[in-house]
């Protein structure tokens, strides 16, 4: 180490300044970093584990902003452009691609575009779901019994049968005895001519004018509609007319405008467009999705533009898709109250708000009411048609 000269000049340096003392600093502490082994027990190197590329949740992502519309030129001053008419058959416009290569094309320029705000939270479901506020509805003022039935003795029969457990146990007929067949209202007399079905049926009817029925506003009214009850001679044609009363509906066009004040039209989709998707090669692949993306759609929005507007309107022309379902329901637990409501759906609203229970998306449009309710066989089809055949009555009467 002696033949080293830098060594020794650099030792040298170090004694060479004994009079000033070194500078204390006191450095944090740090935690010391974890030792991460490089091989396992077995001895055999570690490897480092990823799920595969199809396990990666991968959050959705909304449209791309329209891009700005260009301005006019500005005119010179002084100058005075000449009146002509400029007839803007299309203003055909692309948006930008978004992360997953999808892009819009529009024939006409949108005035809006209700995707262009949209949430996280409404791109995806895997947030906690909030429960829907339910609006309580005021109750009708209680009657008194026996409202609707004829006397106590039905009421009080009827009471026993629609509460209580399902299955009438030991303990339901000692309350049928006691409670009803004790009471001191009660007179068999009153139950000679007694049928469960016509009370039920005397029942669900009670409501029906009834103030505080949901049919009392917002447009609804009744109708009766006329059918033909085949009688199965074949001097009787169709067969003979019946009057259908009850039918609950709303005029179309009030409940339109009833769905375009509501708030969930600021989802609506007014300009139907194309979606494409390109692919990494620059292909692009056309994109069905939504039925505001369908070429009739685009078709009839094009043939709706060439249309004259209506005289001093100077509002947008847009379309309206209306989807209609109806199904059966059973109205009550107990009885036979059945109706068939008809829905409507505006097609306008994508079917990822539209199908969610707590989009509020669905329009009651009507109630058809059953014929099983309103025609009995043995009670008004014998009375006004003897020797009708009741075979299979009810299954062609809820078809016509």
């Amino acid at each position: 180490m002696d033949d080293l000269p830098g060594d020794s000049a650099g030792m040298g340096v170090q004694n060479a300044s004994p009079s000033r003392p070194p500078l204390a600093v006191q450095l944090p502490s740090l935690a010391p970093l974890p030792i991460i082994p490089s091989h396992s027990e077995t001895g055999r190197p570690l490897r480092r584990h990823r799920i595969p590329a199809r396990y990666e949740d991968i959050q959705p992502e909304g449209p791309t902003p329209l891009p700005p519309a260009q301005p006019l030129p500005p005119m010179a001053p002084g100058s005075s452009a000449l009146p002509r008419v400029i007839l803007h058959v299309r203003d055909f416009m692309r948006t930008g691609l978004n992360r997953f290569g999808l892009f819009r094309e529009y024939h006409h320029r949108p005035s809006y575009d209700p995707d262009h705000s949209l949430a996280e939270d409404e791109l995806s479901n895997c947030h906690p779901a909030q429960p829907a506020e339910i609006n309580s509805i005021p109750r009708a003022e209680s009657r008194p019994p026996p409202w609707p039935f004829r006397n106590m003795s039905i009421y009080r029969l009827m009471e026993w049968m629609i509460t209580g457990g399902n299955q009438k146990s030991i303990g339901e007929v000692d309350r049928l005895a006691k409670d009803v067949l004790g009471s001191k209202d009660f007179r068999l007399e009153d139950i000679a001519d007694f049928s469960a079905r016509a009370e039920n049926k005397r029942f669900d009817l009670s409501e029906r004018h009834d103030a505080g029925s949901p049919f009392s506003g917002d447009g609804w009214t009744e109708k009766d509609v006329c059918i033909m009850v085949p009688t199965g001679q074949k001097d009787q044609g169709f067969g003979l007319p019946f009057t259908i009363p009850g039918l609950q509906l709303r005029s179309l066009c009030n409940v339109m405008k009833s769905a375009l004040a509501d708030i969930t039209s600021q989802r609506f989709h007014l300009s139907p467009f194309k979606r494409f998707w390109k692919s990494p090669s620059g292909a692009e692949v056309r994109c069905y999705d939504e039925a505001y993306t369908s070429d009739e759609w685009i078709e009839a929005h094009d043939d709706l533009q060439r249309q004259p507007n209506e005289p001093g309107c100077k509002l947008e022309k847009v379309i309206l898709g209306l989807m209609f379902w109806s199904d059966s329901t059973h109205l009550t637990s107990f009885g036979t109250a059945k109706v068939w409501p008809l829905y409507l759906y505006f097609a306008n609203l994508s079917k990822y708000v539209r199908c969610k229970p707590s989009s509020g998306a669905s329009h009651h449009v009507a109630y058809i009411p059953s014929v099983s309710n309103i025609l009995f066989p043995d009670e008004v089809i014998q009375s006004h048609y003897p020797g009708f055949p009741a075979s299979g009555l009810a299954s062609r009467l809820n078809f016509e």
